[in-house]
């Protein structure tokens, strides 16, 4: 069975590119589903996707206004600049780029009518998406580690550790002791600031549940046996929406060129003719 859009031969190979393009992505998505099911809907995606393209090229090339031929050179320039004169297929290449130059025009041509979006929508955006413009809590850690080595005694690193932290008690200088017996000496333990998701969670876990200048007991990561103090801590912050209101904007109008762009796309698609046969 051969694929047609309005009597344009649509070649399997192009369906198969957009499926091994969308499989990565797919896959992950979507990989609770059954594997027949998964491939089925993936090919289905993928085939729809080609057809909007080709609906797409077909109402970019109606239009009678032609490319002009500098903005083909300059295109051109720039391809040969990047990828090399491709064996000399200049007159390909050519068509390529003035085909896209029309693509491009016809979307910017559709998108450009897309709605500017209102204060209200600005602020609903950004009341709906706050975890996306906070600050996530911080803290700064100095620390103390022995880490594992193979022909350590772990015991007897723990009760190293134990002896150290008894020092601590005792009012010893942590960096002092830190550049003393730690097995990263720099910068005294200072690790600086760090947000969650930096360390691993056996880390986090203990030194953000605790509290500027307390110091943790002894406890054990895949890294070695630690001890931490925290130095100062940074709770979550909201981005006041004038800081991001910028980005909220440009993200509003590209959704809605997006939607505008698949009302067209729609529309197209009402009038085609598409058949396999």
């Amino acid at each position: 069975m051969t694929l047609y859009v309005n009597g344009e031969t649509i070649d399997t190979k192009d369906i198969q590119a957009e499926v091994e393009k969308l499989r990565p992505d797919y896959e992950r998505v979507f990989a609770d589903q059954p594997q027949a099911e998964r491939q089925k809907q993936l090919y289905e995606w993928s085939r729809e996707n080609v057809i909007e393209a080709a609906l797409l090229r077909q109402a970019a090339n109606r239009d009678e206004k032609g490319v002009r031929p500098e903005d083909i050179d300059k295109a051109y320039e720039q391809f040969v600049k990047q990828n090399g004169d491709r064996n000399g297929n200049e007159k390909q290449v050519r068509a390529g780029i003035a085909q896209q130059l029309r693509l491009e025009r016809l979307i910017k041509k559709v998108t450009a009518g897309a709605k500017e979006p209102t204060e209200k929508d600005i602020q609903r955006y950004y009341a709906k998406n706050a975890d996306r413009f906070t600050i996530s809590e911080s803290v700064r850690v100095s620390h103390i580690v022995k880490h594992h080595k193979p022909d350590a005694d772990a015991d007897d690193m723990k009760s190293q550790m134990q002896e150290i932290l008894k020092e601590l008690h005792n009012e010893a200088d942590f960096s002092e002791m830190a550049s003393k017996h730690s097995d990263c000496p720099d910068n005294g333990g200072d690790l600086g600031y760090f947000g969650r998701g930096r360390m691993v969670p056996e880390f986090e876990d203990v030194v953000f549940a605790m509290e500027p200048g307390q110091i943790s007991d002894v406890f054990e990561t895949g890294f070695g046996y630690h001890i931490a103090m925290v130095t100062d801590k940074k709770p979550a912050i909201l981005c006041p929406l004038e800081d991001v209101r910028e980005a909220i904007v440009q993200e509003l109008r590209t959704r809605a060129g997006q939607k505008a762009l698949e009302k067209f796309i729609d529309a197209q698609k009402v009038k085609a003719v598409i058949e396999e046969k």
